[in-house]
């Protein structure tokens, strides 16, 4: 199993996200904001994935992966932006919040770019596979 595991990650790789763990020890910054390592942590596991596909790919071919997951991840954005103003809206006419916890939206704002992420990655590597 270990054989396999060293397979799928370079030496390099291992190194940054382990000194990128060492570097979140090392500022204390896991202590009070648990979204940010949320993030961080699936925008690094993006990062070496899509990394790793890259060395199996031929490059035509990967740039129109990218270029698809690109365009897909747009869309995503201009339909929770759409969201988003429908929600204004609502909440203008009908819902009348007046209150939003700041956690609240640090937690949802992070979610989202975690979600973001990881939606991309994975379009690079379904259009890859389709392909």
């Amino acid at each position: 199993m270990d054989r396999r595991l060293g397979e799928v990650l370079s030496r390099a790789e291992w190194y940054g996200f382990l000194g990128f763990l060492g570097l979140l020890g090392f500022t204390k910054s896991y202590s009070g904001e648990p979204q940010y390592v949320f993030f961080s942590f699936f925008s690094f596991f993006s990062w070496f994935f899509v990394g790793y596909m890259q060395r199996e790919t031929p490059d035509e071919r990967l740039v129109q992966s990218h270029q698809r997951a690109d365009s897909s991840t747009l869309k995503f954005f201009s339909l929770l932006l759409a969201a988003l103003f429908a929600f204004v809206i609502l909440n203008d006419n009908a819902l009348h919040i007046r209150h939003v916890s700041m956690k609240a939206v640090e937690l949802i704002v992070a979610c989202v770019f975690a979600f973001s992420v990881l939606l991309r990655s994975f379009l690079v590597y379904y259009y890859d596979r389709v392909e």
